[in-house]
């Protein structure tokens, strides 16, 4: 596991070499964070509560 700190503005980029996700962080509060995802149509991206209740994983 890979833990990063990351402000408002900031992004974390994930490729393979093929393929670029960038995660950047929208908004930040005491309680929630905004992120925006940037990735190719091909995957998938779910909040992991989802995949939990319908197995994805």
């Amino acid at each position: 596991m890979l833990v990063l700190e990351r402000k408002s503005g900031e992004s974390i980029v994930i490729t393979n070499g093929d393929d670029v996700i960038e995660i950047k962080v929208d908004k930040y509060k005491k309680d929630a964070i905004k992120l925006v995802f940037d990735a190719p149509k091909n995957y998938l991206i779910l909040r992991k509560e989802l995949t939990e209740k319908d197995k994805l994983l």
